[in-house]
């Protein structure tokens, strides 16, 4: 099987070793023949073709993602004349994403059509037969080419439900609302990105309610198997809840069970806090997860945890060990996922550490409650990616000592 993509770039190398060798061999007939006009003529030629060409590649270069946004965003309302640019254009990325069991009857409906075409210029049997035979053969190919369109736009259709309702499924696990909780103002939320993603965090109480727990964790990968994912790993935490009250030893019990029942090579990373209510404080056991971020005063840390720092189901046997702060009235704390330091703009620049740091350090905590301080930290992101898609969910959750 040829592929069409090699037979282009083929062809416009062909093309291009053609134009340079006529254009040589006419600069040498020139030098030859002493004819400086028709020499000139030639290599006014050759500029032109240059520029034009190079004007072309920006043009293309600069309309690639116009019409693909437009593409994508039109739906059926796609002009005609859209479509056929857009086709041109992307070309190779097409053809690229067309699944391998298939390239075969898109490269035998192209050549149906170059077969139709050529038939409608040869006289087989005089009369209308050659345009019966190029209608016959371009038909087909346009037939074989909607069969193949319409079959991947129902799997597209059908994953996209299942992804939905995984989505659902996930999101219906999460808190539906912020917690009370005795000398603490406490807001979290997830920001999905389009993909379905396995961010979760969600809230426990401990120890008979003198404690209250607060669990962030992200899935491995992407798709219906990090939602399922997700959903097993809340499921087990609950349940691991149930037997102690001790971060670490919950978060070693429950690599037990993700190490047993996941495939290898998939992770979670698991930061999980417990807050005693008398004394304020803070005791956290971290499996890979970001570090959480502490205001006190004027000063701003990331919270360093001890013991193994791998994420869950990574190895068989990980004890965790826990880390213990004393917290101060009017402190604030953030847990976040990766999805928040790594939110890109355009330019694809990250929004980084150093810049949360910052942000953070700016915020007046004794005038904000925990969900103002949260809502203008998605304010700053979005601020920050200026529009750009957003590639991963975004988890975090807003703690201020009272």
């Amino acid at each position: 099987m040829v592929d069409p993509v090699r037979f282009k770039k083929i062809l416009i190398t062909f093309l291009k070793i053609l134009i340079g060798i006529e254009l040589v061999s006419a600069m040498g007939v020139g030098f030859s023949t002493r004819q400086w006009d028709r020499l000139g003529f030639d290599l006014l030629i050759a500029g032109i073709i240059y520029i034009t060409w190079d004007r072309i590649r920006m043009a293309v270069r600069d309309r690639r993602n116009a019409y693909k946004s437009k593409i994508e965003s039109g739906g059926e309302n796609v002009k005609v004349w859209d479509a056929m640019v857009f086709s041109l254009l992307w070309t190779d990325a097409i053809y690229a994403g067309i699944p391998v069991d298939r390239k075969r009857l898109v490269v035998i409906s192209y050549t149906l059509i170059a077969l139709g075409v050529l038939a409608a210029f040869i006289d087989i049997g005089g009369g209308l037969m050659p345009l019966v035979i190029a209608g016959t053969l371009v038909l087909a190919a346009v037939n074989l080419l909607a069969w193949v369109v319409s079959s991947e736009r129902g799997e597209k259709d059908e994953l996209k439900t299942e992804l939905r309702l995984a989505h659902e499924v996930q999101l219906s696990l999460m808190p539906k609302e912020q917690p009370t909780v005795r000398g603490f103002d406490i807001a979290g939320t997830t920001i999905p990105a389009r993909e379905v993603g396995g961010d979760h965090y969600d809230y426990a109480s401990l120890d008979g309610g003198s404690k209250f727990g607060i669990s962030i964790f992200d899935v491995s990968g992407k798709g219906m198997q990090a939602a399922m994912s997700a959903v097993f790993t809340s499921g087990a935490f609950a349940s691991e809840a149930k037997q102690t009250t001790s971060p670490a030893d919950i978060l070693t019990r429950l690599n037990a069970t993700v190490y047993s029942h996941s495939k290898r090579g998939h992770f979670v990373a698991f930061l999980l806090a417990s807050f005693d209510l008398s004394s304020k404080t803070l005791a956290f056991a971290n499996a890979g997860q970001m570090k959480p971020l502490l205001r006190s005063g004027e000063t701003i840390r990331w919270l360093n945890s001890n013991g193994v720092p791998f994420p869950l189901g990574m190895t068989e046997d990980a004890a965790y060990e826990q880390q213990c702060v004393q917290l101060q009235s009017g402190d604030l704390l953030l847990f976040l996922t990766d999805g928040i330091t790594e939110a890109m703009n355009a330019r694809q620049e990250l929004f980084g550490t150093e810049r949360l740091e910052r942000f953070m350090g700016s915020v007046d905590c004794k005038d904000c409650s925990a969900q103002q301080v949260l809502d203008l930290i998605d304010q700053e992101i979005k601020l920050f990616a200026g529009g750009a898609p957003q590639h991963d969910d975004m988890t975090m959750v807003v703690v201020k000592v009272q």
